[in-house]
């Protein structure tokens, strides 16, 4: 029933973060594309694969964000899924993430 909760206030409110929970949905592709280039060229780029991580982790950093703050409201509630201080490190992992990939070519 929660999980339920969550993604019905995610498509439908455009205020507090419909957009960002859909880029969530969409971010890890980044990530695997990029690990999987760096680990298939001969020879590896290590770096690649590392900065690719930097970017995962920030991703699974900004669920755990957001679920918890949805877990913690009450049943029915609207709430803010991307509060700013909370999501700095994580926005701040996979930016950095993506553009250490891009910058390892």
């Amino acid at each position: 029933m929660r999980i339920r909760d969550f993604w019905r206030s995610a498509w439908n409110d455009n205020i507090f973060g419909f957009r960002f929970v859909v880029g969530m949905c969409g971010f890890w592709f980044g990530p695997l594309m990029f690990g999987t280039m760096g680990f298939m060229t001969r020879p590896q780029k290590w770096a690649m694969v590392a900065w690719a991580a930097v970017a995962a982790v920030g991703w699974l950093g900004a669920w755990v964000v957001m679920l918890g703050r949805h877990f913690r409201s009450a049943p029915g509630t609207h709430v803010d899924l991307t509060p700013t201080k909370p999501m700095l490190l994580p926005a701040a992992l996979m930016v950095g993430g993506i553009v250490g990939c891009l910058l390892s070519f």
